[in-house]
């Protein structure tokens, strides 16, 4: 359907495109529909939870206080020292991501490239907040992150304690161990698949084991083993097979997989999850807390026995947190959704017993989210490493649990019947803006921000490149920063639909040499509202 606005109504300020169409976007914020292969099942559904039990499996505390006075060259240090010391980070969404704005996404990147791109080796699994039976979010009257990492033989874990105690983040990185009685220390070999953070225990889940440290044996390492300044021995390990020989087993069995690991306040407990690779099924799991000493709440038997528990549709599930009546799951994306990179992924929504919509596309392998009440914000971290590119890479991230509702659109061209978007689905600046098949994707959709026209998926502004005032400039997107040639205004067409004119250069939007294949790149010219080719509607489908 055409839109048009005659040429006495233009504003400074440009109404919504979508405002000035008789249909509506596909993606309204937060009302995403799941497509593609997230729809294998419908809904979160309740399973039986009775035969799930987490087992005491060791009991390292009197141990490690031996072995702390028995090696002279450990001495225990309290985590306030550190507060706003250490390598200092980047506060801000530092790379481009393929957020929902209407969720308002924030965060922090370590702005060391090694880390940033995986090129070390590490990879980060799990997040949190402090937590205690009150409050979230600080510790001793300081605000901080845990991230627990891992590196890539698997013979190494560490937890990477990240203190806002200034404006830019600065974090200190401590090695996982054990310790035996007569001082001797060895580096845990862990995948740290996910990290709570309650009270002063840190609980580490690593497939079939749960690792739980305490804060209060956080020790300084003269001798730096492995390179680390601090290391924290392990203080207690819990299993969920019946015997430390079996391994866990996701989807089925009793034994679930403690992939991921969050702080469910409205229930007291741990909820864990379980990632199965492109495919649903992955279960949730919901384990008593002793919300006194820290620990998982076990008894006759010293094992703990589920609550509750479900069975997920999300694909590839990686994360999960309940929160404010909602789980938040983080897995892979319905195939509308493609960011042009290694495995696109999405944050969704549902309430228990109901089919999960997703809320926000986030950074590419997201893993572990948290819930972090102080601010009532949805936190996360993502994984991928690829250090073959520039962009996106690393974020610890946070967002609203619901997202505003922005209207998006289309932008069909007349001549070629085909969709504008960014080549490639990319998120990055100075990406070409192409026409192709209009096919449902994410990336196909813009909204209107004043006189700005931005991607929906990247957030980035519709702009001239290089300022050009000349015919034949290549049209792409750049992080908005308001310049005029950011900004467009619309007229009437004569050839079924209106001319979008920019700012900057009083020059029309169109696709090069009037060509109707896809991957032909758009461009600014000399406006002909007679010209199918510079005509333009706005469409929801």
């Amino acid at each position: 359907m055409p839109f048009s606005l005659p040429p006495s109504r233009l504003p400074t300020k440009v109404a919504l495109l979508a405002r000035l169409t008789a249909v509506c976007s596909l993606l309204l914020g937060s009302m995403y529909v799941m497509a593609g292969p997230a729809q294998a099942a419908s809904e979160i559904a309740p399973i039986p939870a009775g035969g799930f039990k987490l087992s005491l499996d060791s009991d390292s505390t009197s141990a490690v206080n031996q072995g702390e006075t028995a090696n002279p060259q450990l001495g225990k240090v309290g985590l306030t020292t550190l507060a706003g010391s250490g390598t200092s980070g980047q506060d801000g969404l530092c790379y481009p991501a393929p957020f929902n704005p209407g969720v308002d996404a924030d965060g922090y990147c370590w702005k060391d490239d090694a880390d940033d791109s995986g090129t070390n080796g590490w990879s980060p699994q799990g997040l949190s907040v402090p937590h205690n039976d009150v409050a979230d979010g600080s510790w001793e009257g300081h605000l901080w992150d845990v991230v627990s990492w891992h590196n890539e033989a698997n013979t190494l874990a560490k937890l990477r304690f990240v203190s806002h105690a200034e404006a830019t983040p600065r974090y200190t990185d401590v090695l996982l161990t054990t310790l035996s009685a007569d001082g001797k220390l060895t580096p845990l070999a862990s995948h740290a698949d996910s990290v709570v953070w309650y009270k002063d225990n840190l609980l580490v889940g690593n497939g079939r084991y749960l690792h739980v440290f305490r804060l209060t044996d956080l020790m300084r390492a003269t001798n730096r083993p492995s390179g680390f300044d601090y290391v924290l021995p392990r203080s207690y390990l819990y299993r969920t097979p019946s015997d430390s020989s079996s391994s866990c087993q996701a989807v089925t069995g009793d034994a679930p997989c403690l992939t991921s690991l969050s702080f469910d306040r409205s229930t007291g407990a741990l909820l864990s999850s379980e990632y199965v690779q492109k495919a649903a099924g992955g279960r949730l799991v919901e384990w008593p807390l002793d919300l006194t000493a820290g620990l998982p709440r076990t008894g006759n038997g010293n094992s703990v026995t589920a609550s509750a528990a479900w069975t997920s549709p999300v694909w590839g599930m990686q994360g999960a947190v309940y929160a404010q009546g909602s789980f938040f799951l983080s897995g892979l994306c319905p195939s509308s959704f493609d960011t042009g990179y290694r495995e696109s992924a999405c944050v969704h929504k549902a309430g228990r017993g109901e089919a999960p919509h997703v809320l926000t596309a986030v950074p590419d392998m997201t893993q572990n989210l948290d819930w972090d009440g102080s601010s009532g914000r949805v936190r996360g971290i993502n994984e991928v490493a690829q250090s073959t590119q520039v962009l996106p890479q690393r974020l610890v991230f946070n967002f609203s649990p619901t997202a505003r509702s922005i209207e998006t659109v289309r932008l069909r061209n007349v001549n070629s019947d085909k969709c504008l978007l960014p080549y490639g689905s990319s998120l990055n600046d100075g990406a070409n803006v192409v026409q192709w098949d209009c096919n449902g994707t994410s990336a196909q959709n813009w909204y209107w921000d004043g006189s700005r026209i931005r991607n929906f998926q990247s957030n980035r502004c519709l702009s001239v490149y290089g300022r050009s005032t000349s015919d034949g400039a290549q049209i792409t997107q750049w992080r908005c920063n308001g310049d005029a040639t950011q900004n467009w205004s619309r007229a009437s067409g004569t050839a079924g639909g209106s001319v979008l004119v920019n700012g900057g250069s009083n020059l029309c939007l169109t696709i090069y040499g009037r060509s109707t294949s896809n991957g032909a790149n758009s461009v600014q010219w000399t406006c002909q509202p007679d010209h199918t080719d510079h005509n333009w509607t706005g469409s929801g489908t």
